[in-house]
């Protein structure tokens, strides 16, 4: 039988730095935070702030990316956010990879886990403020296509503000990446970014995402329109179409995402 491609996108964003240049001890003091406003999780993005504890939300991804005649994806990608404590969150990720080269192949990719700690909450006058740490895994084999062949170590900033309609959010950071194996895989830096507007009365958001990374060697970034609806409050679907923005990126994608709350703090 054959299998559904979608892709998995290691795409995240390009977020404007002058936001970090806060007054000093801002990350300490919260003068005008103020009641957490409603957050938009980017689709593909790394979403910024952290859950809180006793809350439980499970995504499932599908995804497929087109690179000339060969193709890569997960499907289905499944990711598991919840919080530990005031201001901690956690995330668990397990991929299940597919490439096609010579032939397709299909099996565990790199799984990954990250933690965030929410070191300013977001306010009307400033934006929130996130610190975080994702490490990876070389659970994937290297030589069918379904993994980096590496354990890598990410740790990045990432922020987040609200205005009327719009939510903009964004990361950056360094990953440091050990070799298990001889592969292409390098230290690089990354970056997403994320804007969301609201649709009021359809439940729906349009977004558009930026996502790249900076090797010594390679240069990747990807510009993804999407569209997120909620059946619910708990419950989410999203398409977005990666579109590669130079010659080494995979040219086009297609991600669709189903996101449900499986457990949460505050009563319904």
């Amino acid at each position: 039988m054959r299998k559904k491609r979608f892709c998995h996108l290691g795409f995240l964003l390009t977020v404007a730095t002058r936001v970090l240049f806060c007054p000093h001890g801002a990350l300490a003091q919260e003068p005008d935070a103020e009641p957490q406003a409603h957050i938009v999780e980017p689709i593909i993005t790394e979403e910024t702030m952290p859950n809180e504890p006793g809350d439980y939300d499970l995504r499932l991804s599908g995804s497929y990316l087109w690179r000339d005649a060969t193709g890569s994806g997960s499907l289905p990608r499944a990711q598991l956010f919840f919080g530990i404590a005031n201001r901690w969150g956690a995330e668990i990720e397990v991929p299940w990879a597919f490439a096609k080269q010579a032939t397709e192949h299909y099996g565990v990719g790199d799984v990954s886990a990250t933690l965030k700690y929410l070191a300013r909450k977001p306010g009307s006058r400033s934006p929130g403020i996130v610190l975080g740490l994702e490490t990876a895994f070389p659970s994937g084999n290297v030589d069918k296509g379904l993994g980096e062949g590496v354990l890598e170590a990410a740790p990045f900033v990432a922020l987040v503000q609200t205005s009327g309609r719009f939510v903009l959010q964004g990361n950056f950071g360094y990953s440091i990446v050990h070799l298990v194996r001889e592969t292409d895989a390098r230290n690089q830096f990354f970056y997403n970014s994320a804007i969301a507007f609201r649709l009021q009365h359809i439940r729906s958001f349009l977004l558009g995402e930026i996502n790249g990374t900076r090797a010594a060697t390679r240069s990747q970034i990807a510009f993804s329109p999407g569209m997120k609806y909620n059946f619910t409050p708990q419950r989410y679907v999203a398409l977005a179409l990666p579109i590669g923005l130079n010659s080494q990126t995979p040219r086009l994608g297609i991600v669709l995402q189903l996101q449900v709350t499986l457990r949460s703090a505050e009563p319904e």
